[in-house]
Order: structure tokens, then C-alpha cells, then sequence
């Protein structure tokens, strides 16, 4: 099975060495900027890495972004907007919705506010719940 997966699970399967589960599966452009936003609170703003695992960090981020299939908008900014007006959350997270929804595949995230906010709209896994094979 396929999964698209989000910033938030992407960063939790590099933390917790699994990133054989984002192998082969999708995420957006939108999340290579997310992880690297993510990156830099870590060094700059939460002091909790510092300049040379930062570097690491973001080779290592590289060479993951290799391992998935990514989408890009293409143009389904309306369609978008939609899903983010009527489950009431971020474009950013009505982007991952509207593909996972578009494609028929379940969103893995580690998002607890976007699990609840899209319950019944579609299938939302945990990282820890995906076995990969």
C-alpha cells in the first residue's frame, strides 16, 4: 500500500530510524521546505542541534527527499482552498488532504490537531502504525 506522508512524519521516521517507511511513498514539494523550516527552529531558535548536525541534517534530508515520490500543487490551488475552508485548517495541511483524498491512499502525519480535524474525510495513520515491508 502507499501512503502520502507529511512533514511531521517525515521528521519523525528520520528521528526514530525509519526511514525505509517514506521509500517509495509520496509527499509534497511543500515538505522539503517545511523540514527545512523545522531544521532551522531546531538550531536556531530551540538551541537543541547545533551548526555541524544542522549540516548532517540537511545532507541527510536530501538523500530522504531521493526516496519519495513528490507532488507538486499543479495548479489545484482552488481545490485546496476548498478542503482547507471546509475541514477549517491550513493550506499547508489541505495540500497533503486533498492529494491523499485525490489518490485514495491514507496520510500518515504525526499531526494530532490535523488526525482530528480530518477523521472520516480520510484515512490518517501514525508513523508507529505503518509496518513497511
Amino acid at each position: 500500500m502507499s501512503y502520502i506522508l507529511d512533514s511531521s512524519a517525515i521528521f519523525e521516521a528520520v528521528k526514530s530510524s525509519r526511514v525505509e517507511t517514506v521509500s517509495g511513498n509520496y509527499t509534497l514539494e511543500l515538505a522539503r521546505y517545511e523540514l527545512g523550516n523545522t531544521l532551522w527552529k531546531e538550531y536556531s531558535l530551540y538551541k537543541k542541534i547545533n551548526s555541524e548536525e544542522l549540516k548532517q541534517l540537511i545532507i541527510l534530508f536530501k538523500k530522504v527527499f531521493n526516496l519519495v515520490k513528490l507532488i507538486e500543487l499543479e495548479c489545484c490551488e482552488e481545490k485546496i482552498l476548498d478542503v482547507a475552508e471546509r475541514l477549517r485548517i491550513t493550506f499547508y495541511d489541505a495540500s497533503y488532504v486533498f492529494f491523499a483524498q485525490e489518490r485514495g491512499i491514507p496520510l500518515i502525519t504525526e499531526d494530532e490537531h490535523l488526525i482530528n480535524r480530518v477523521g472520516g474525510y480520510i484515512k490518517t495513520l501514525r508513523l508507529q502504525s505503518v509496518n513497511h515491508t
